[in-house]
C-alpha cells in the first residue's frame, strides 16, 4: 500500500532533480538552522549583552553542519574536489553572512519587526502571543533573518558552488 505512493515520488524526483535538490536542501537548513538557533539560544542565555556575537556563533555553527550535509548527501553527484568547493561555499556564506548580520542589526535597532507582529497579533487577540514577541524582539529578529539567510543561500549554493548541471547532461 505505501509501495505505489513512494514509487511515484520516485519518478516525480527522476523527471524534476532540481525539486529533489531543494527538499533535501530544505531538510539540510532545517537541521543546521536549528542547530543555529539552539547555540545562538543557549549562548545567549548565558551571555545576554553579547547578542550579535552568540548569534554569529549559533550562524558558524550552522555553517559547519550545512556544508558537511550538502556536500555529503544534497549535492554528493555533483561533487569532485571537497577544496574546491569548500572555498566556493566559504565566498557564498561569507557574503551572506554578513547580510544576515547586517539585518539582525537594522532589525533589533531601527525596524523592530517584533513590535509590528506583537501588534498584529494583540488586534487578533492573541495576547500571550504578542506579549512573547514583545519580550523577545532579538529572537524574532534572528528567525526573520535566517529565513532571508536561507533563500539568499540557496541561490549561492545552486547557482555559485554546486552548479546544478544541464538537464540532458543530469544522467550521465
Amino acid at each position: 500500500m505505501i509501495l505505489g505512493p513512494i514509487r511515484k515520488l520516485r519518478v516525480w524526483f527522476a523527471k524534476y532533480p532540481t525539486a529533489k535538490k531543494f527538499i533535501k536542501f530544505g531538510i539540510v537548513g532545517t537541521s543546521s538552522t536549528m542547530v543555529s538557533l539552539l547555540v545562538f539560544w543557549l549562548l545567549s542565555l548565558q551571555f545576554p549583552a553579547l547578542n550579535l556575537l552568540t548569534k554569529a556563533a549559533g550562524w558558524i555553527m550552522g555553517f559547519f553542519v550545512g556544508f558537511t550535509l550538502n556536500k555529503f548527501w544534497t549535492y554528493v553527484d555533483q561533487t569532485d574536489d571537497g577544496e574546491k568547493y569548500l572555498i566556493k561555499y566559504i565566498a557564498v556564506y561569507a557574503i551572506t553572512f554578513f547580510i544576515y548580520l547586517g539585518f539582525n542589526f537594522l532589525c533589533d535597532h531601527y525596524i523592530f519587526p517584533n513590535v509590528y507582529m506583537a501588534d498584529f497579533f494583540k488586534s487578533m487577540e492573541w495576547l500571550k502571543t504578542s506579549e512573547w514577541l514583545n519580550n523577545n524582539g532579538p529572537f524574532v529578529s534572528n528567525i526573520i533573518s535566517i529565513l532571508l539567510n536561507v533563500m539568499l543561500n540557496f541561490i549561492g549554493t545552486n547557482f555559485l558552488v554546486f552548479k546544478v548541471p544541464e538537464p540532458d547532461k543530469i544522467f550521465e
